[in-house]
């Protein structure tokens, strides 16, 4: 069993043996080590405006070349945006798809683009989308991505 400091705050209790009694207390609480206990999905706001403000320039600058400047894709790459996109990876994690930006792109020169640059396109990839935006960036962290299911509906 792993040892938990949990705030009133805290977003998820259901894994909870004990909860604070008052708002103002927080105690330390045992908790079952439950895989993807706390799993996020594209819906709770896991990047910010700046960081996909800042993955709109990147994208223009190394991606629009092949997958347009509306994400719609072209002959030579595939739609980062609209429905074909989010039904190719409903229900794979972030870290799937971090990999594959991070491994074969750009096609013309793979593995050339550092892991923060890829996080800040994704963030913006994910705004094309509708996915909302939130107050903390999205990190280039696979442990963390691994947590975060691509979810077309929003539940």
């Amino acid at each position: 069993m792993k040892r938990l400091i949990v705030f009133a705050a805290a977003t998820s209790t259901a894994a909870l043996l004990l909860r604070p009694q008052t708002p103002a207390q927080a105690r330390v609480v045992d908790v079952f080590p439950l895989a993807h206990a706390a799993a996020h999905t594209t819906w709770d706001s896991i990047y910010t405006d700046s960081q996909a403000t800042r993955g709109e320039s990147l994208y223009k600058a190394t991606c629009l070349k092949c997958h347009g400047e509306t994400l719609a894709g072209t002959d030579s790459a595939v739609s980062l945006a609209g429905n074909d996109f989010m039904v190719n990876w409903d229900g794979l994690t972030l870290d799937q798809l971090y990999d594959k930006m991070l491994t074969t792109m750009p096609s013309d020169n793979p593995k050339s683009l550092p892991s923060a640059q890829i996080v800040d396109i994704l963030a913006f990839v994910l705004s094309k989308n509708a996915f909302p935006s939130g107050k903390a960036a999205l990190p280039d962290d696979v442990a963390v991505l691994k947590d975060i299911t691509f979810s077309k509906a929003k539940p």
